[in-house]
């Protein structure tokens, strides 16, 4: 109970903030992986497109290729702020890449299994993106993990690759049951 009204507050302040970020620096980290944990996968996707002020395409609306230390560290006219702290390359705003990998695409390590030797594929996909892919270099070889809409938006097509000597165990959205995946390449299509 207290859970469910928990969420509804939260939903209900993303409402009353414009959907826009209002955490501090430290709580940046947790944001988009607390709500995708808890049942709330669009907002964080609503946060990670958002292109106004405070957000990540703000950022890239005014030329970014890194993340920045502060969300206005360029000023609209192309200037440095002089506001101080002003690293054009910092890991609090940039942790959105660290949900973009363990969710949006779903690789995650499996703490019994160090080095990657088997991981958890949870892909998180949202019809805010039409497709999403992430490669990650692991001690063991390279995992990719993706999904693509088509038909339309009416199929969910994920792919998969596992290195050799790897394995993972796939849970997609909405079923059950896991799928184990052994090395190579695979192809999974869903009705949305």
């Amino acid at each position: 109970e207290n859970e469910e009204l928990t969420k509804k507050t939260l939903r209900l302040l993303f409402q009353i903030s414009g959907d826009k970020l209002k955490t501090g620096f430290t709580g940046m980290p947790l944001m988009c992986p607390v709500l995708s944990e808890n049942g709330m996968n669009d907002l964080a996707y609503t946060l990670l497109l958002n292109e106004d002020y405070p957000g990540w395409l703000h950022e890239v609306k005014l030329g970014a290729t890194t993340v920045w230390e502060r969300w206005n560290s360029i000023l609209p006219d192309g200037s440095i702020s002089g506001t101080g702290m002003n690293s054009l390359n910092h890991y609090a705003y940039g942790s959105i890449v660290e949900w973009m990998y363990r969710y949006m695409c779903g690789i995650n390590p499996c703490e019994d299994a160090p080095g990657f030797r088997h991981v958890l594929l949870r892909p998180m996909p949202d019809a805010s993106l039409s497709f999403a892919h992430a490669s990650f270099r692991s001690p063991v070889g390279l995992y990719e993990s993706g999904w693509e809409y088509e038909d339309g938006g009416n199929t969910l097509c994920y792919s998969f690759t596992i290195p050799f000597g790897a394995s993972a165990t796939l849970l997609l959205p909405g079923e059950s049951e896991p799928i184990a995946l052994t090395p190579g390449q695979h192809t999974i299509r869903r009705p949305v």
